[in-house]
């Protein structure tokens, strides 16, 4: 009984009334939307005449306002979503859907003010995601057992809290975590139904370490698990619409790189300018997937990592492989239905027999169309061995379980880091 009484005194996180006020998501994007608006209008107005698209303009500050907001929201479900960056680019990225609008529809708009409201947008997420770092970080207590016994997943908002005994004394927490899938005391299974009577949300481990690392642990794994993993149909038409359109329009651009690329492979040293190997892609299917060459040619007979070809990388091919200027042609793999934008990296025949063998559940990757980039070239690289390539897959699997919109504008915003930073390359 003193375990009951325990649970249902412990206070929840952030129920006092001031903090139910302050850190009310409705309330701050209300205040925040206030302010944007208002401050758009009074500095614009500041040493220049009235606009008579002021109105307009306003209304299009809003919009990208509004429009920001619900994709972040999205793109925050996941791994690393909440960084400074990509919500800055997220926002960024709703900006450049709106002016495109605007230009296409020939909309009147007020030059200035529009300047002056995205600093301002700007300059409001960041204070946001700086006071959430300071205010908004989540406790969450840990029931300790033989598989959540070691050092939780570090990250930047989160504090664990590890319970001595079936009791949470008078400190506030947000969740409790628990591996549903171990042998438990009768004590500590009342006070687990307990505290999710009390209201305090009580968290699956394995799924709080997924939302954590971005990747689904594969010693966990089991047969009956695979029906999370199914994508949507509907999504999946979506994409592969959203594929064809993408890959036409940026076409006028990729053409003329490639023709500049080609020319100066086949001047950098012999061999032809395109790479053509077999990979595997959705359903077991082979297909020729194409690449620029980087590296001096071989007989190509056995399969290798990357990291073991190294010596034969062009000094070209260095370059474009840094910068994944020679994954470009893949854009016709693309348009051939063989692969998507979006999707994990396809492999070579001799690798995936092999790796079926060795990493459990390897080839349900193959459910989904493999993509130029994806979450595991964003989050760990390249691939030099086989225990590398079991992370991948890892990784592989939370995008498959996860497949949506949000998560493939995270990528195409981590996608952009990549090429510029040249992460993961060799």
């Amino acid at each position: 009984m003193q375990q009951q009484h325990s649970v249902h005194a412990a206070p929840s996180r952030h129920d006092r009334w001031y903090e139910k006020l302050f850190l009310n998501p409705v309330l701050g994007h209300a205040t925040g939307l206030g302010i944007l608006i208002a401050g758009a209008q009074f500095l614009s107005y500041q040493g220049a005449p009235r606009d008579e698209n002021q109105a307009t303009t306003l209304m299009l500050l809003a919009s990208i306002y509004l429009i920001s907001m619900y994709l972040s929201q999205h793109i925050g479900r996941f791994a690393g979503g909440r960084a400074l960056a990509w919500t800055l680019g997220t926002t960024l990225l709703s900006a450049g859907l709106v002016i495109t609008v605007v230009l296409l529809c020939r909309i009147g708009y007020a030059r200035t003010s529009l300047v002056v409201g995205m600093g301002l947008l700007l300059g409001l997420q960041t204070l946001s995601i700086l006071i959430n770092r300071r205010f908004r970080h989540l406790k969450l207590a840990v029931v300790p057992s033989s598989l959540v016994g070691g050092e939780m997943p570090r990250t930047r908002n989160v504090q664990w809290r590890y319970l001595a005994r079936p009791e949470l004394g008078d400190c506030r927490y947000d969740g409790l975590v628990v591996d549903m899938h171990a042998r438990l005391d009768d004590d500590w299974i009342r006070f687990i139904s307990h505290c999710s009577i009390a209201g305090l949300p009580v968290l699956d481990s394995g799924k709080v370490f997924e939302a954590i690392q971005g990747k689904v642990d594969l010693t966990r794994l089991k047969s009956t698990d695979l029906g999370s993993l199914q994508p949507s149909p509907v999504y999946l038409s979506a994409k592969r619409a959203l594929d064809l359109a993408l890959s036409v329009l940026m076409l006028p651009l990729i053409i003329p790189v490639c023709l500049v690329v080609a020319l100066l492979i086949r001047l950098d040293s012999p061999g032809p300018a395109l790479f053509v190997q077999e990979r595997v892609g959705r359903g077991n299917r082979v297909f020729r997937m194409y690449k620029f060459r980087s590296m001096r040619p071989d007989d190509g007979s056995k399969p290798q990592f990357a990291d073991e070809d190294a010596h034969r990388i062009t000094r070209l091919g260095a370059f474009i492989r840094k910068f994944r200027i020679d994954e470009l042609p893949q854009i016709f793999n693309v348009l051939r239905g063989d692969m998507s934008l979006i999707g994990p990296r396809p492999e070579q025949p001799g690798f995936v027999e092999r790796f079926e063998q060795e990493v459990p559940f390897y080839s349900y990757r193959h459910i989904i169309r493999p993509g130029i980039t994806g979450w595991a070239q964003v989050a760990h690289g390249y691939a030099t061995d086989t225990e590398s390539t079991r992370q991948k897959v890892e990784h592989d699997f939370y995008y498959i379980k996860n497949l949506s919109l949000g998560l493939d504008l995270l990528i195409l915003m981590r996608t952009v880091r990549t090429v510029f930073t040249g992460f993961g390359a060799l």
